[in-house]
């Protein structure tokens, strides 16, 4: 079987919630292979279950009642609920709730809790999953193996935040999934964890499951993962924003005759993605996905799990035009509030990139999560959450090219039209900072950081839930 009858598709702890749901997942494997396909799922836990152990594990740690078998009874007794009906529960699932009694008491007993011996234990509900759906499937008849993420994923030694190692991953992956490929039999595989090279359990961090989905599908060279989940896909809007507006915002909305619905954004390029999904626009898919993807060529589908037939959301290579008339307006709109910033005036001296270069690594050594920048000839600024504000502040100020470094007054934001639709057609900027004129937002700063797909400006935070509606308005309507 080659890589075009291949796919993967994700499956979020958020739908699994109970045997229903775990039989709608065997019902969409049935469909993908009634049209000759071989899907590998990968698996998050079941909803809520890693929230329980990581609670386990503070308390096995601090909590001197705490009893962990009572606990690891509990979460079977869940898990089992979840089996089809009138099936027993596997030796094999059984055994994965051993193993997370054993940690949990070796943490009681030892009081030991390095992040190698966390990574182990928070990962088990994935494999509690990955157990359920095999028996679901052997019920339903169709031949399953399961893999753990620890068996199949190689990883650098960073056991809480741990990066996959794509090329040695990709030989693991074809010797371990060779065979059941070769055979028909549907892979389950639990994500999240890895294993180091050092030979322990680690995790991916936020995301991982994602991250397990495109590793996979990057080391066999399958060129589409579609992951399931409750929404309809990406939207041009947050939906959450407009129901904020209903709620906090009346005589703004009034403002607006009939503004329309966020819509379900059919394409989104890579450079596209990234934007929305490195401003946490949209908790639908981390951000980390794209680095396999880009490098593999590979389409990640977004599609909702109650609805199969619905199109969905497809993250791809090609940067299409999806309006037809070749509308100028944006594919999406996206916004970030609470934020803070710092400017720095550097020294007329040196050249741009001696700063830039003491700059940057002063910011990065100390952790500062960096959500704007500008820059000129005469100044920097940057703005961030609150609390790095003061890091900033300190560790620029040490600097011998920062002639100033000082706090911005005010708490800002930031809002970004996103599309490739807007490229090259003439007047689009004017339109649109012509909208936030008339509507009395004052634009701080304006940057284009991928060519015309992406504007951003800075705004007072008071000015964003205005200049959202204005655009949203003036261009999806």
């Amino acid at each position: 079987m080659n890589h075009e009858d291949l796919e993967v598709i994700k499956l979020g702890g958020s739908i699994l919630q109970d045997s229903d749901a775990f039989q709608q997942a065997v019902d969409i494997v049935e469909e993908e292979m009634g049209k000759n396909r071989l899907p590998i799922c990968v698996v998050s836990a079941m909803k809520g279950v890693t929230d329980k152990i990581i609670n386990a594990i503070t308390r096995s740690h601090s909590d001197q009642w705490f009893q962990p078998r009572e606990f690891v009874e509990s979460l079977l007794e869940d898990h089992i609920k979840a089996l089809p009906k009138g099936e027993d529960t596997s030796e094999e699932l059984v055994d994965e709730f051993e193993k997370l009694l054993h940690v949990l008491a070796y943490i009681k007993s030892s009081g030991e809790l390095s992040d190698s011996v966390y990574a182990y234990a928070v990962s088990r509900g994935e494999n509690f999953s990955s157990r359920i759906l095999s028996i679901h499937m052997h019920n339903r008849g169709i031949n399953n193996q399961c893999f753990y993420g620890e068996e199949i994923l190689v990883t650098d030694e960073n056991y809480k935040e741990a990066e996959v190692e794509l090329e040695k991953t990709k030989e693991l992956l074809n010797q371990k999934l060779q065979g059941p490929i070769e055979s028909n039999s549907v892979p389950i595989i639990a994500g999240f964890a890895g294993r180091s090279e050092s030979g322990r359990v680690t995790i991916l961090g936020r995301g991982g499951t994602d991250d397990t989905a495109v590793n996979i599908a990057y080391g066999l060279g399958v060129k589409r993962v579609i992951k399931y989940v409750n929404e309809h896909g990406i939207m041009t809007i947050d939906p959450k924003f407009i129901e904020n507006l209903k709620e906090n915002y009346p005589d703004l909305l009034a403002q607006f005759y009939d503004l329309p619905d966020p819509q379900v954004i059919p394409y989104l390029s890579y450079v596209e993605a990234s934007e929305l999904l490195r401003e946490g626009r949209t908790k639908v898919v981390h951000y980390k996905v794209l680095n396999p993807l880009m490098k593999g060529d590979i389409e990640f589908h977004i599609k909702n799990y109650f609805n199969n037939g619905s199109d969905g959301t497809v993250i791809g290579r090609v940067e299409e035009a999806i309006y037809e008339n070749k509308e100028p307006r944006p594919k999406a709109i996206s916004y970030q509030r609470n934020l803070y910033g710092v400017r720095l005036l550097p020294t007329q001296s040196v050249t741009p990139s001696e700063v830039y270069s003491k700059v940057f690594s002063a910011l990065s050594g100390t952790g500062v999560d960096i959500r704007y920048l500008s820059t000129s000839g005469y100044q920097m600024s940057f703005l961030m959450p609150k609390e790095d504000v003061a890091v900033a502040v300190e560790a620029l100020s040490g600097l011998d090219v920062a002639m100033e470094v000082s706090p911005m007054k005010g708490q800002k934001g930031t809002f970004s039209v996103i599309g490739s639709e807007m490229r090259g057609m003439k007047g689009f900027f004017s339109r649109l900072t012509g909208v936030l004129a008339r509507h009395g937002v004052n634009i701080e700063q304006a940057i284009q950081p991928n060519s015309e797909n992406i504007i951003r400006f800075s705004l007072d935070d008071a000015d964003i839930p205005m200049a959202v509606t204005s655009v949203y308005y003036e261009f999806f309507r």
